[in-house]
């Protein structure tokens, strides 16, 4: 996507988009690129096309393209803004919980690591060696244990703000909840 995004940036240089321009302009490692991969999407929405397919499209048609998307621009920078502000507060937010409440996490991603590298890379390099093998812990296991860390870290969240933005709903209402 990025020789797409040199190609782009050239035109919008040439046409008069500077939002454009700034947004598709090559940096250095992976900074902006969710948001020229917005842009792009952008770009190729009003030309009517798909991405893959903007080099084939008419000079004219991805120049008119290119201008319309300039002028969304500001409002793709501010969700961007946005996105990158609220990944910001859950940052400091873990981390002024403190060791105690955020420890349990960090304990079972190591041990949950611990336990795959013992599994997949440890355990038969001993087995192969040892006269009487180790019985290995069975990957249903591992895998149900992985999955339910993944379900309480990513999903309890989830819940906890489902369960919350219900609770304002009901209390919004007058009468109760029905």
């Amino acid at each position: 996507m990025s020789g797409l995004a040199v190609i782009l940036a050239g035109i919008a240089a040439e046409v008069g988009a500077p939002l454009i321009k700034k947004i598709l302009a090559p940096k250095i490692g992976s900074a902006g690129g969710a948001l020229a991969e917005t842009v792009i999407k952008k770009i190729a929405e009003k030309a009517g096309a798909e991405p893959a397919d903007l080099p084939a499209i008419d000079r004219p048609r991805l120049e008119t393209a290119i201008k319309q998307a300039e002028a969304e621009a500001p409002e793709l920078i501010a969700v961007y803004a946005a996105g990158l502000e609220g990944q910001f507060a859950l940052l400091q937010a873990e981390t002024r919980e403190g060791l105690w409440q955020s420890a349990w996490r960090w304990g079972w991603m190591y041990l949950l690591a611990a336990f795959w590298i013992w599994r997949i890379i440890v355990l038969p390099v001993i087995n192969r060696a040892a006269a009487q093998p180790i019985e290995p812990i069975d990957l249903t296991v591992l895998m149900t244990l992985t999955s339910w860390f993944i379900g309480l870290y990513m999903g309890g969240h989830t819940i906890k703000e489902l369960g919350r933005s219900v609770a304002e709903a009901v209390k919004g209402r007058k009468g109760g909840l029905w």
